[in-house]
């Protein structure tokens, strides 16, 4: 079986669905087939196509020589599964090069090479025996694979290695600028690997803090992409999940309500949106029962959510398709609003955040653009009518945090103004504001006396409030061109508050908040 196994031009496993909500498939259900009349071992994934091992080198990196995991099925049964992407060589098992070039490559997950450098560095990384991991990549597959940055400092460790920092005992996933300590050594022997391919440096990253006990599908996935910068200016299409973090158990009560929340969340956005984007939220619930990492105690023995344990235990089991996820428990917390929301990434210009990207830390590679904490399921309520509104204005409140509710302008004597925001938190739109937005604002009318009265007074129902035109344009949904001059009033009494004001009334124009903030622009245009 060997002899014929290093014979492979290509390799397949089945990956199994565990819902369609777009989930990874556990090693579990991985199976490597073939068929009868042929050598060639395939890798079917779960969208039912095959991926080819293009030699026997590569399915040695992910396999080692355990070929009991082979199941030989028809070749009729092959042919109904199209053939898809070669499997490239496993990320920290070998370095490679091609014979017409004596450049040397660390693998990266996804098939990424980076050029070594140098000796010098291939020795620091990978030990005085560095050539001996070295194998020639057949010229014909090395269009499966991706160049990358090369390595120029001994510094630069490879993404997708074990890794051990110098002096300590533990060993680690390093992945993406973070680490994650494996439980055991024999976790490291679970997941393909050996203490032979361990890069050692002095290098300290950011660590999670849940270990990797038995095969995970963090460092286990052959059909993982090359690492890059999802970061998006998607707008239009949107995706949110949802987490139910709980401390064990639940009431269907508790589901039902959260079904109901999600499932009316979709055209309420929309609506508020005037139809301009839309919210997917089709995925179903993430339930997930505390295991001891993902609620903490502060110092102040006040509990808090950690919220990078949550979302990367979430990663493991879905897609890295999401612009935002919701998390609700049916505990209580310390948290000093109703609901958050926490940036993740940002590429967009010109609305008064700043460029972000804290994604590598939840497990997401800039697609995610935050996380919005609504807390305690049970403080909600879905009926009347009414009820439900609440919740679903405070979930597209928080959404919107993404774009909006912080730009200033450039006044009449060319300085910065923040007017039109709510102090101190410079988040929200200003009480004084004459638009109406989940974010905040008035809407004040006026009277033509000198006094002012809120539109938000006048209104049946106050939890069901729109975007904002401005709200609209940072979210790059309509032009500059379309935003009417903005209002705002001083009110006569300082911090007034009421349904009609005695107060001055004041001009800004989209100009002046460009002026400010810069045009809007998103980095990926």
């Amino acid at each position: 079986m060997k002899n014929m196994l290093k014979k492979l031009s290509a390799a397949a496993v089945i990956f199994v669905f565990l819902s369609n909500f777009f989930p990874k498939a556990s090693l579990g259900a991985i199976n490597l087939v073939k068929s009868r009349e042929s050598q060639t071992v395939y890798y079917l994934d779960g969208l039912g196509f095959r991926h080819p091992f293009p030699n026997f080198i590569t399915y040695k990196s992910w396999y080692g020589d355990d070929f009991s995991k082979i199941t030989t099925v028809s070749k009729e049964f092959l042919a109904t599964f199209p053939l898809a992407k070669n499997i490239t060589i496993r990320s920290g098992k070998y370095l490679v090069k091609v014979q017409s070039d004596p450049k040397v490559y660390a693998v990266e997950p996804g098939g990424l090479l980076r050029h070594i450098q140098n000796d010098e560095i291939a020795r620091a990384l990978y030990g005085s025996s560095w050539e001996k991991k070295v194998v020639d990549l057949p010229e014909i597959f090395f269009d499966n694979y991706k160049i990358g940055s090369p390595i120029k400092h001994t510094w630069d460790i490879p993404e997708g290695v074990v890794y051990k920092i110098q002096g300590e005992s533990k060993y680690y996933w390093k992945e993406n600028d973070t680490i994650r300590p494996f439980g055991s050594e024999q976790a490291i022997i679970d997941n393909g690997y050996s203490l032979i391919d361990v890069v050692s440096a002095s290098n300290t990253y950011y660590s999670t803090k849940k270990p990797v006990t038995g095969i995970s599908k963090t460092v286990f996935d052959p059909l993982k992409e090359a690492y890059s910068d999802e970061r998006d200016c998607e707008n239009k299409n949107l995706k949110i999940a949802f987490i139910f973090l709980n401390k064990g158990s639940y009431t269907s009560e508790q589901i039902e309500k959260m079904e109901a929340i999600k499932s009316n969340l979709s055209s309420y956005y929309s609506w508020a949106t005037d139809g301009l984007s839309h919210l997917d939220v089709s995925y179903p619930i993430f339930t997930l029962a505390d295991d001891g990492y993902y609620i903490n105690v502060n110092n102040e023995g006040k509990t808090i959510l950690v919220k990078d344990e949550i979302l990367r235990s979430f990663y493991e089991q879905y897609e890295d398709v999401f612009d935002f996820v919701a998390i609700f428990t049916n505990f209580d917390f310390f948290k000093k609003e109703i609901a958050d929301f926490l940036p993740v990434s940002n590429i967009v210009e010109g609305i008064g955040k700043p460029i972000l990207d804290t994604s590598q830390f939840y497990g997401s590679f800039g697609k995610l653009k935050g996380i919005i904490n609504m807390e305690n399921i049970d403080k909600y309520d879905t009926s009347p009518a009414s009820k439900l509104n609440e919740v679903q204005n405070v979930l597209v409140h928080e959404i919107l945090h993404n774009w909006s509710g912080a730009v200033r302008f450039k006044n009449t004597e060319g300085k910065i103004d923040l007017s039109l925001l709510r102090l101190p938190d410079k988040a929200h739109w200003s009480y004084y504001d004459s638009f109406v937005s989940p974010l905040g604002g008035s809407g004040w009318a006026d009277n033509g006396d000198g006094t002012f009265t809120s539109a938000v007074s006048l209104m049946a129902d106050t939890s069901k409030k729109k975007f904002s035109d401005l709200d609209l344009y940072l979210m790059g949904l309509i032009p500059s061109r379309e935003i009417e001059p903005i209002k705002y009033i001083v009110p006569k009494i300082a911090d007034a508050l009421g349904n009609t004001l005695e107060a001055s009334e004041h001009v800004v124009t989209i100009n002046q908040i460009i002026e400010a903030e810069g045009s809007w622009q998103c980095g990926n245009n």
